[in-house]
């Protein structure tokens, strides 16, 4: 990474989306709870008052930006979605089964065209109380979701995930992730179909270590995680970015005093000199202070990544 001058490192710890990133909150909540609501006409295991919005990634600790994307869990409480995920896990037939409702959607969306607007008069989810698991959730939740944005907007269907693209519901360049997930107590149960399990997070440890680092150092902490993301963001690929909760390890451990001071290049610098000639692997993870961050699967595989943006801020101007 060339150029890393003392006026870029500024402009990034300086920006601010407040305003911005609050009314994207307001439109993802009212748009996930309308969503809830018209889907629990049809599917007896949707309760808006068993299920729970969590931002994720930078909208979890303030430190959004104009490049950021606003990623979210939509945690459901559902016993009989979880038992129905573990026995139904043939991934052939859910992928030939999306494949099916793929291509009926685009029939349907045809017939729409040409006969024109008309009241639809069948239920659009199909609820199969033995079927329905997560991955239908998903599928149902795409199309509830949909019908709340105007024509311009696109709903993505990804793996495990929704992504909302619309300039005209959320302005250029904004992304909105949502992964449908299970919520048992604090723990967030992420389906993974091919292994035959959950992934399961709490956010419990990182909300408090989280915090106790703001209130020790101050807005130097978040700034510098606004920077260490831009660094990344313009550094890696997409796909083996580092990721927030990695990012968020490596500053708690940091010492305190390496954030003190006024001008945010300084502290930027002592920070960097810091991780540059420390064993980053050792450090604990938040998630989990019992694990070091090399153990802990949530941040084990972004360790030699990170390695690679550090070795590339081989020009830094003074």
């Amino acid at each position: 990474m060339r150029g890393i001058s003392r006026k870029l490192i500024e402009s990034i710890a300086e920006e601010n989306v407040g305003e911005f990133a609050e009314s994207i909150e307001e439109k993802v909540k009212m748009i996930c709870s309308t969503a809830i609501n018209e889907l629990s006409l049809s599917v007896s295991y949707v309760n808006i008052d068993k299920t729970l919005l969590q931002p994720v990634n930078e909208n979890f600790n303030g430190s959004l930006s104009a490049e950021s994307e606003y990623i979210y869990f939509l945690a459901i409480e559902s016993p009989q979605i979880e038992i129905n995920c573990l026995q139904y896990n043939d991934w052939w037939k859910k992928l030939k089964e999306r494949i099916v409702f793929a291509w009926n959607a685009s029939k349907k969306k045809k017939k729409r065209k040409k006969k024109g607007k008309q009241e639809e008069t069948e239920n659009p989810y199909n609820f199969q109380a033995e079927k329905y698991n997560l991955d239908k959730f998903t599928d149902d939740l795409q199309i509830a979701i949909s019908h709340c944005l105007t024509e311009t907007s696109i709903v993505y269907r990804q793996e495990r995930s929704l992504k909302i693209i619309g300039i005209d519901d959320f302005g250029p360049n904004t992304k909105i992730i949502i992964y449908p997930v299970l919520l048992e107590d604090d723990e967030y149960k992420i389906f993974i179909s091919k292994r035959k399990g959950f992934y399961k997070i709490n956010f419990e440890n990182r909300e408090k270590f989280v915090s106790d680092k703001f209130e020790r150092v101050g807005n130097n902490f978040v700034k510098m995680i606004k920077i260490l993301n831009a660094l990344i963001r313009n550094s890696t690929r997409a796909y083996v970015r580092p990721n927030q909760i990695y990012v968020e390890s490596l500053l708690y451990n940091t010492p305190d005093e390496l954030f003190e001071g006024e001008n945010i290049y300084d502290v930027f610098l002592k920070v960097i000199n810091y991780l540059n000639f420390s064993n980053t692997s050792q450090f604990r993870s938040i998630l989990n202070p019992d694990k070091k961050l090399s153990e802990d699967k949530a941040t084990r595989f972004a360790i030699a990544h990170f390695s690679r943006v550090l070795s590339n801020m081989n020009n830094i101007k003074q």
